[in-house]
């Protein structure tokens, strides 16, 4: 899985389209609305003049058909005496005549409103026109009858799509929620950034922010949120209620409006490093001097997410734009590197301070932190598409889980300091903020294939492996230090859970390796039951640690072995019936792109045999 590095698109390209995907178009840029009406324009203009001929000569026909009738009509009343005049409609037009082909019957389904053909010729008497493609199935079959005597111009051109029944865009308008004209330039992506700054926010104001009473500081932090709720409120009454809005001045009041949350986390966090250094190496048994709580993270996750703007707002990254936005993220690695460091130096000083078990523990929590980093920094250094977006995904859930923390109370959103630990939880908020970004998700070409819900459930298998392989090593330095009394379960119980976190570790490798080399069917008949394994298991395991310790659901109690493998089922089970494009499930085929997608594909021109050897061998002619 190595090779699926991609190289970015140059320009402002549309990302969404990944340059290796062969079931998708063969460029990476979709054609701009003007190409593609300079290559409809000759289809369509060619189609509305065979329309327009077919119709002249529906028109002469009915014309000389009628001359005829009323002809013999007027012969036969001049015979009879009497002068007989063709019937009357309302109006006083003439009757048309039988009616034409495009018409539909009586029995028609209702259209919508008509529109008028732009493109049709004139006509001396009216003509009923008709929403509907001429392409479409539902016609009717050519008769005469009541209400069928009217010809009908097609009100529209013919829309094409790549399917006979996939519905137009005017069409599922008027079926599906209809948006206001004005609101259709809102995209989704950008609102779902929006509620996110918003919710985060508003928790931020509800969840601990620092470990001491520390009044500026709290202060500051209420401000600056309050500051930053008006500003997301404003920006959305500027942008949609003005019928000429100001996109400059939403633009400004957005960045400096959210300016003060995005500095205030910054100097909480600052402060509480320069307040720690003095202290690394002392004993602190009454906490940290300030702490940095879960709502300082969530604040700084809220102020990156909601400064950017939008593109309602008129902001499209250009090259620039995205090269900083890689880099920020790179700079934020390099800064949790650095706390990493700082808290190496003092988990030494404390050896001889506070004691060795402390400094044990706090080692094996900074372990699994940094592996959490690591897996995020090193998918954006090597620009690997499918870690990049599975990290985003398992940071998302840490973002979820950080926003109930006044409900579940979760271990890993604790108060941390740099005068007692690997301070990992900003930098991890600040980088997912920085990637869910514009600026950042035009770096890589993204797309989704069929072929990718097995990309990222080998994704999860192979976290399960990291993720449970570090676990196995706190549990057993856990063991280590738990006769000094720094944690809450003994000796047994820790080395219990680092065999159930080692099962855990087999069970993703077996499966692992069965989606990658094993049959299609066995293949997913292995993840699946890899994925059950992993979910009883880590549910029974959370049981046991909630009644021994009292801890709650987590990677150390079975709690992501309980997530990976649900997520794994899922992605195996559900996706498999969907029909792909030639109309049938195909488990083999699926399989089958998903293990090419890293190697050369095998040319057509390697699929045909060789036939010099028949050439050249001498024939005889039968009977010769």
């Amino acid at each position: 899985m190595a090779g699926e590095r991609e190289r970015g698109t140059a320009g402002d390209s549309d990302w969404i389209f990944a340059s290796d995907d062969p079931h998708t178009l063969p460029t990476e840029q979709l054609p701009d609305r003007a190409a593609f009406d300079r290559y409809a324009a000759p289809l369509l203009e060619r189609k509305r003049a065979e329309r327009a001929e077919a119709l002249k000569e529906q028109l002469a026909q009915r014309d000389s058909g009628a001359a005829s009738t009323v002809r013999a009509s007027s012969e036969a009343a001049s015979s009879d005496g009497v002068s007989q005049s063709p019937p009357l409609h309302d109006g006083g037009t003439p009757a048309a005549a039988p009616r034409s082909p495009l018409t539909p019957g009586p029995a028609a389904r209702p259209r919508p409103e008509a529109r008028p053909w732009p493109d049709a010729p004139a006509a001396p008497d009216r003509r009923r026109t008709l929403d509907w493609d001429l392409d479409t199935e539902e016609r009717e079959t050519p008769g005469a009858g009541p209400g069928m005597d009217e010809p009908v111009l097609p009100s529209r051109t013919v829309s094409y799509a790549r399917s006979g029944t996939t519905p137009n865009v005017e069409d599922g308008a008027a079926g599906g929620i209809e948006v206001p004209e004005r609101f259709r330039e809102l995209g989704v992506f950008d609102a779902l950034r929006d509620l996110l700054a918003l919710v985060c926010l508003v928790t931020a104001l509800t969840t601990t922010f620092t470990y001491a009473p520390v009044p500026m500081l709290g202060m500051a932090g209420k401000i600056s949120i309050g500051i930053g709720l008006a500003a997301l409120i404003a920006v959305h009454l500027l942008r949609w209620v003005p019928a000429r809005p100001p996109l400059a001045v939403v633009r400004a009041v957005r960045v400096i409006g959210l300016l003060p949350a995005l500095a205030v986390p910054l100097v909480v966090v600052a402060v509480d490093l320069v307040v720690s250094l003095p202290r690394l190496f002392s004993s602190l048994p009454d906490g940290p001097p300030v702490g940095i709580g879960v709502g300082v993270p969530l604040l700084l996750l809220g102020a990156i997410v909601g400064i950017e703007p939008r593109r309602h707002e008129g902001y499209l990254p250009h090259h620039v734009a995205r090269n900083r936005a890689r880099l920020l993220v790179l700079g934020i690695g390099v800064a949790a590197a650095a706390a990493l460091l700082l808290a190496l130096v003092m988990i030494v000083g404390r050896l001889f301070t506070t004691g060795w078990g402390f400094s044990v523990m706090v080692f094996a929590d900074a372990l699994i932190s940094a592996l959490l980093l690591a897996i995020v920094f090193a998918a954006v250094w090597r620009r690997d598409r499918s870690w990049i977006v599975f990290s985003v995904a398992a940071v998302a859930g840490l973002v979820a889980c950080a926003l109930a923390d006044n409900t579940l109370r979760l271990q890993f959103a604790a108060p941390l300091s740099f005068a007692t630990g690997f301070v990992y939880l900003p930098p991890l908020f600040a980088a997912f903020g920085v990637m869910i970004s514009r600026s950042f998700i035009r770096t890589i070409p993204i797309s989704f294939r069929r072929a990718d819900w097995l990309v990222y459930t080998v994704r999860v298998f192979e976290f399960s492996v990291l993720m449970h392989a570090a676990a196995v090593i706190w549990h057993l330095l856990a063991a280590i230090a738990s006769p000094t009394g720094v944690t809450r379960g003994g000796p047994v119980l820790h080395l219990l859970d680092a065999v159930v976190c080692a099962c855990f570790v087999a069970v993703s490798i077996f499966a692992r390796r069965a989606l990658l080399e094993r049959r299609a069917e066995v293949a997913r008949a292995s993840g699946v039951m890899a994925g059950a394994v992993l979910v009883v298991v880590g549910f029974l395991d959370i049981i046991v640690n909630s009644v021994a310790t009292g801890a709650g659901s987590g990677l150390l109690t079975g709690g992501v072995a309980l997530t990976t493998g649900i997520a794994a089922v899922l992605m195996l089970t559900v996706p498999a019936p969907v029909r792909d494009e030639f109309g049938a499930p195909d488990l083999t085929r699926m399989f089958a792109d998903f293990r090419m997608r890293d190697t050369r594909r095998a040319s057509l021109l390697d699929q045909v045999p060789d036939v010099n050897a028949e050439r050249a061998r001498r024939k005889t002619f039968p009977g010769g």
